[in-house]
């Protein structure tokens, strides 16, 4: 971070409306945290989406943002968030699926359930054939089978859970017509004819499940399968911090369009004779 402004994704979830909103007071009271406690000269809350887009270098693409229980999936186009779609599934679909899967094949393990997570993030990989679930693409061994060693020394052997648990984030959601992530991708390319083939190359994709083996592929080809478009770019930057299913990115002045400097907090805060 520099001593130019940062930002930070902040969501506050509505219980009726489920929708991401960051009230006054909350914005508040981190004004009062960045400029007094981190010093810092700028601060600006910005979408999600156009922060993530940034850092992959892409100012026109499509950002999927997988949360824990809410997938976003955003245009962005001349650096400009233009229109979100949101499905409700995200990483604890996947785990919740993994937890049931081995609390049934090891009902005598009754503390299995906070290894969870754990688990999935070692060893969990996306399929390219979710049929058969056979080997993570470029690997060598071709056995499914991994073992978890719980603390009390019981062995814990995975094998087709590796790859079923993830199944869920691109299964069609109840509820929504047979939506998916892919089908809501495609609907946005569509949105815009004149900016679909970027839109199209360039999809940055970030969140938890990001980080299993072969996911790229694997929404890469759910996007060939319902015909999104003729070519289609994945990007998974590398670079992002992910700190507690959030993500912290450096922004530059460039992209900062509304903000509060740090005269404007002193004048906002500070009583008139200081």
């Amino acid at each position: 971070l520099s001593d130019t402004g940062i930002q930070i994704e902040l969501i506050a979830m509505e219980k009726e409306s489920n929708q991401a909103v960051v009230s006054s007071r909350v914005r508040g009271k981190l004004e009062i945290l960045m400029f007094e406690k981190f010093k810092v000269r700028y601060l600006t809350f910005l979408p999600a989406a156009l922060c993530v887009s940034h850092a992959a270098g892409v100012p026109t693409g499509i950002v999927v943002n997988f949360g824990h229980g809410i997938t976003r999936i955003s245009a962005v186009i001349d650096n400009k968030t233009t229109k979100e779609l949101q499905l409700p599934l995200g990483g604890q679909d996947s785990t919740a699926h993994l937890a049931s899967s081995l609390q049934t094949r090891h009902p005598s393990q009754h503390d299995l359930a906070i290894h969870t997570r754990e688990i999935k993030e070692r060893h969990s990989f996306a399929s390219l054939n979710p049929e058969l679930e056979t080997e993570a693409v470029g690997s060598t061994d071709k056995s499914l089978k991994r073992i978890y060693l719980m603390p009390n020394e019981t062995q814990i052997v995975l094998d087709r859970e590796r790859a079923s648990c993830i199944e869920p984030i691109f299964s069609p959601v109840k509820g929504k017509n047979g939506e998916t992530i892919a089908s809501l991708v495609k609907q946005l390319i569509n949105s815009f004819p004149e900016k679909s083939g970027d839109l199209a190359q360039n999809i940055v994709i970030c969140g938890g499940p990001t980080n299993c083996t072969n996911f790229n592929y694997r929404l890469l080809s759910e996007l060939y399968k319902c015909k999104a478009a003729r070519i289609v770019r994945i990007f998974c930057p590398p670079k992002l911090l992910h700190a507690g299913g959030a993500s912290v990115i450096y922004f530059d002045d460039d992209y900062v369009d509304q903000g509060m400097s740090f005269n404007e907090y002193n004048f906002k805060y500070l009583p008139a004779e200081q």
